[in-house]
């Protein structure tokens, strides 16, 4: 009989331990990391849900939308302002559960972060319900958003007249909307806003103001500018009138060919006057009423003016139509296009 037979057993009672170690360790790493992973997840669902619940509430310290974001740029500061503004924000209806995902080829952001995963928002906004694919991801700081929950206004500028006007989304001024000149995809560029419907308002100060007009801001795309009629202010009917009258005025003395509006109606054979006769014109009969509309209707006049004609001193009524004009040096409107006609 063999020496060695007896301890044959006991090899194969270590080979059966080491193995049930070894799955024991396998097993308590898969535990770790399960857990690890169901904790990390817990942490970005924590985040996502801070960050959508700020811009829901428009309330607290708003600069924090900002230091959540990969990118943190002053634009979103400005959009962080905005939002508090707003006039009304979204309602989160529900969050999904985060999922890992690859880093969206479109989202430079999310390759610097670690572990990205995806939360699906679904939100109600202006009556609608929406959902947004909210993208997060760790670095030393926590979990970032790589995928702002921001969208804009297609701004078409110039606005009035080839001149710029000043757009306003409540009371802010708003500083970033694309311009004719403007190049590149700069930070300066395009104003993100978050999710939201705003009061938006067009102005050339102190002379044209539109009615506010509400836009709703949905993340992604950018959102048909809304479209505010510009109607001229108390400033402009003043600066009008003056122009009109400084017109008139022109009747009487050496510009009268170049400014004067009623000369061909005072040469008519009806009118029977003379307007290159020394003294023919004795002013506006009254005060003329001047109408400034919004600045796609233009100006409108009426009134009367004195006159000498062969048989003697007339009055003539007239109605005319003018445009509103703006001048880019002054800033100020003008009176152009002005024709008149005898009111009958």
């Amino acid at each position: 009989m063999s020496s060695h037979t007896p301890r044959a057993p006991v090899a194969r009672h270590r080979i059966v331990a080491f193995a049930v170690a070894a799955v024991v360790v396998v097993a308590a790493v898969v535990v770790i990391a399960w857990v690890r992973a169901s904790s990390s997840h817990d942490d970005a669902a924590r985040a996502a849900q801070r960050y959508v619940d700020l811009i829901a509430s428009g309330d607290g310290d708003l600069s924090e939308l900002t230091t959540m974001t990969a990118e943190d740029t002053r634009a979103l500061d400005d959009a962080a302002r905005l939002l508090a503004a707003a006039d009304e924000r979204i309602e989160v209806l529900s969050l999904g559960d985060p999922r890992s995902v690859d880093p969206p080829a479109d989202l430079p952001a999310a390759s610097t972060l670690e572990d990205p995963v995806e939360v699906e928002v679904r939100y109600r906004l202006a009556g609608e319900e929406h959902t947004w694919p909210l993208v997060l991801g760790r670095d030393e700081d926590g979990w970032r958003v790589a995928s702002p929950m921001v969208g804009s206004v297609d701004w078409d500028e110039p606005g009035l007249l080839n001149v710029d006007t000043d757009i306003r989304l409540g009371d802010i001024l708003l500083e970033r909307r694309p311009r004719v000149s403007a190049a590149g995809d700069g930070d300066g560029d395009v104003q993100p806003l978050y999710p939201a419907v705003y009061r938006a308002e067009k102005r050339i100060d102190p002379y044209f103001a539109s009615v506010p007009t509400p836009v709703v801001v949905l993340p992604g795309s950018a959102t048909a500018e809304p479209v505010p009629t510009l109607a001229a202010t108390a400033d402009t009917r003043a600066v009008i009138a003056e122009a009109f009258t400084t017109r008139a005025d022109s009747c009487g003395g050496p510009d009268a060919f170049g400014q004067c509006p009623f000369l061909d109606l005072v040469q008519t054979v009806r009118a029977d006057g003379d307007p290159s006769a020394p003294g023919w014109w004795k002013g506006l009969a009254g005060r003329p009423t001047i109408t400034v509309d919004a600045v796609d209707d233009g100006v409108a006049v009426s009134g009367a003016f004195r006159y000498v004609a062969r048989q003697g001193v007339r009055t003539m009524r007239f109605t005319g139509r003018g445009e509103i004009g703006f001048d880019t040096a002054t800033r100020t409107p003008t009176l152009t296009g002005l024709e008149v006609e005898q009111a009958g």
